[in-house]
């Protein structure tokens, strides 16, 4: 039997794409680097783990060799968030930016490749801002604009075999963002640009990521999601 790998499972989108995968009864496997978070969380949802860092191809290639099972999707909530003008965002801010949002997704991908089953499924996580203009935002625009050009030519080479898609979140309640989130005025301030009037929860965008591992969405492929609370299209200015 085959199973869907989470990446990036001790985040809050992963996490709650996780939680509601197990709930389905699907197979699931969580990878991520902090191993002893990553234990609980796999004890929570009785499914297998693997602590692994990504950004590392040695661990890539040494992983994949040694799985026992087909892969029926991958899930890649995972990524970085890097705000800084342009003129003060180095090179190696922008390497690696775009390794660790475009290069360390897609590498696994192509290593993961000739294990998935056939139908399976594939979600990448871009950002709202490779879609709407923000200040700050070069760096990591541009890296995740690049996973969504893979994401589109993935879909048309691997069908009807591999579905691709992609979902663009909007600024989100995360470890990740933290550095954001955890100041009120900033956080309240954020959530008011956005039509919804709140910041996104990992369920708002994990749901969609469980959806599309599902054989109901067998119809949905080379698609990108925005899971935004409507500020990429609407201005209620």
């Amino acid at each position: 039997m085959g199973k869907i790998i989470v990446i990036g499972a001790n985040g809050s989108i992963g996490k709650a794409s996780a939680k509601i995968l197990t709930s389905q009864n699907r197979e699931i496997e969580i990878l991520s680097r902090n191993k002893d978070e990553l234990e609980i969380n796999a004890s929570e949802f009785k499914c297998s783990s693997q602590a692994i860092d990504i950004s590392s191809y040695e661990h890539v290639d040494k992983y994949l060799e040694n799985i026992d099972f087909d892969i029926d999707g991958i899930i890649f909530a995972m990524g970085s968030i890097i705000l800084k003008p342009f003129e003060k965002t180095s090179m190696n801010d922008f390497e690696s930016t775009y390794k660790q949002n475009f290069l360390d997704p897609i590498y696994f991908t192509q290593k993961a490749i000739s294990k998935m089953s056939n139908p399976s499924s594939v979600v990448y996580f871009s950002t709202v801002a490779a879609k709407s203009g923000f200040k700050l935002h070069t760096a990591i625009a541009s890296a995740k604009s690049a996973l969504m050009g893979a994401m589109i030519s993935l879909s048309a080479e691997y069908a009807p075999k591999i579905r691709f898609n992609c979902i663009s979140p909007s600024l989100t309640n995360s470890k990740m963002s933290s550095f954001l989130t955890d100041s009120k005025p900033m956080s309240e301030g954020i959530a008011k640009l956005h039509p919804m009037g709140r910041l996104g929860e990992g369920s708002d965008s994990g749901s969609l990521a469980a959806y599309l591992m599902s054989p109901e969405a067998s119809w949905i492929t080379g698609q990108n999601f925005s899971v935004d609370g409507g500020r990429s299209n609407i201005n209620t200015k």
